[in-house]
């Protein structure tokens, strides 16, 4: 299948709020916030330099509250502060680049960025998949040569992370991330994992065991006393911490197959007005090439 089958899948809030939190206060001439908007124009414009043949693709963001994850675990995210005003302010307009880069939005009610990912990623046959993200949860869908994880890196460049590097991480493979996850908990989302039980010690039982579910089945095999009770008091938090860990991979209502996320040919009179109107001047010669790419390497020909 050639490179221009690939589907790229933006964790957009992820993106968003990666570079509301890493550039410094940035205002346009009108001293309205654009840190982010800055910071995601600039992604995007560096995500197409380094992916030219991507035919699709989204940005994907979470709408409303989760309801099945929140009726496991009330206080699931209850640690996150409320979205700041001047971020709130500049979604429309990283809406607004985001449509005239080509890139469809793709969301659902009730739904969480991860678990759309999951779902179209694991329905695109024959076409390999490029998931930019830094959710580890998303590292369960990582499968060789199918699904990789994308980060960006220094210079607007891209790290890869296939099977090995998955492992090399976290010290399982990508279909242990859940089981692993259930034991560590994660800060991030407000789910506690089981007492004492970091990321080295649940690796080492998952290459022990295998699962969780071998694992549960199996407690009295584990050799510490101290960490085997710990485990046999912990099952029930271990069972509801792989459902809340666990993807879900419904196909987004309405879904028509992958030509729903077929990108279209970027509007570069509007990237150069929005880029203009915020002071990015920094942008316009980025715009300025990925349009002559655009015209002389033909790269988006194929995006009937």
């Amino acid at each position: 299948m050639p490179d221009h089958s690939r589907v790229v899948l933006v964790d957009g809030f992820g993106q968003i709020y990666r570079h509301f939190h890493a550039i410094p206060v940035l205002t346009n001439p009108r001293g309205e916030p654009v840190n982010a908007l800055f910071g995601v124009a600039r992604f995007l414009l560096n995500l197409d330099a380094a992916l030219p043949l991507a035919t699709y693709g989204a940005m994907v963001m979470d709408a409303g509250r989760p309801a099945r994850r929140l009726e496991l675990l009330p206080t699931y995210k209850a640690n996150r502060p409320p979205m700041p005003d001047e971020l709130r302010s500049q979604l429309p307009l990283i809406t607004d680049w985001s449509t005239a880069a080509g890139w469809p939005l793709l969301r659902e009610e009730g739904r969480e960025a991860d678990d759309l990912i999951a779902a179209v990623a694991l329905n695109c046959p024959g076409q390999p998949v490029a998931v930019v993200t830094f959710d580890k949860d998303l590292a369960q869908l990582v499968s060789p040569g199918v699904i990789e994880m994308l980060q960006p890196a220094a210079k607007g460049l891209l790290e890869s992370f296939g099977p090995a590097e998955i492992e090399a991480k976290f010290g399982v493979p990508p279909s242990a991330i859940g089981d692993f996850l259930a034991l560590v908990g994660d800060t991030s989302d407000n789910i506690n994992g089981v007492p004492s039980v970091g990321p080295k010690t649940a690796a080492a039982l998952l290459r022990q065991f295998g699962t969780l579910d071998a694992l549960l089945a199996n407690i009295d095999a584990v050799e510490k006393p101290a960490l085997r009770e710990t485990l046999r008091g912990q099952t029930a938090l271990l069972r509801r911490n792989r459902e809340l860990v666990a993807l879900d991979t419904r196909l987004p209502i309405g879904w028509t197959g992958v030509e729903g996320i077929r990108r279209r040919p970027p509007d570069f009179d509007r990237l150069f007005a929005i880029a203009r109107d915020h002071g990015f001047h920094s942008l316009e010669a980025a715009i300025a090439k990925a349009r002559e790419r655009f015209r002389h390497q033909d790269l988006f020909s194929f995006m009937a």
